[in-house]
């Protein structure tokens, strides 16, 4: 969450990944990091043991959430 933070603070696009149990914390350090409504794809979790099929679920959701942040489109949610 920190480097892409900084890439954006230094005018850089950024995209972070995140999985849903680490949301409440990727919210807290955005907005400690002064950006509360900085935006990352959300992705389910586990990785480590997701699978194949799992994993590439998790890449297409991840890519259509990173698209839509890089393009400066909200993303939104769901939990």
């Amino acid at each position: 969450m920190h480097d892409g933070i900084s890439f954006e603070q230094y005018g850089k696009p950024g995209l972070v990944l995140c999985t849903h149990p680490f949301d409440p914390t990727g919210r807290m350090i955005a907005k400690t990091l002064g950006l509360p409504d900085f935006q990352y794809a959300l992705v389910d979790h586990p990785i480590g043991s997701a699978g194949i099929e799992g994993l590439q679920a998790r890449a297409l959701d991840a890519y259509e959430q990173g698209r839509r942040i890089l393009l400066g489109q909200e993303v939104i949610h769901s939990s």
